[in-house]
């Protein structure tokens, strides 16, 4: 039987709260990243097809596409300094798999 968890002390919160920001702006980059390479790969070139833009307009699908790149780099940068920030629950939780 394992014991029950531990105290949870100030740097423990502080750690806890890096890791619940660092999830939210995760989220938030992913979302980014999926709206630019949807606009970028679905919706420009359609509507540059349909010519309710103009064939200018399809350069900055391969703009959007490199930016929506950029966003998922930034969002693997920060899901690895997560799982880092993340080992903090060992301090006060050692059970991983419940």
């Amino acid at each position: 039987m394992m014991p029950d968890p531990s105290a949870i002390g100030s740097f423990e919160w502080s750690e806890l709260g890096k890791l619940l920001h660092n999830l939210w702006f995760y989220l938030a980059l992913i979302v980014v990243f999926a709206a630019c390479m949807l606009t970028a790969i679905a919706i420009i070139p359609s509507l540059v097809s349909t010519r309710h833009l103009p064939t200018a307009a399809s350069h900055f699908s391969f703009t959007l596409g490199l930016a929506a790149l950029a966003f998922l780099g930034l969002g693997i940068t920060l899901m690895i300094y997560t799982e880092n920030v993340a080992r903090v629950l060992g301090r006060f939780y050692d059970r991983w798999w419940i």
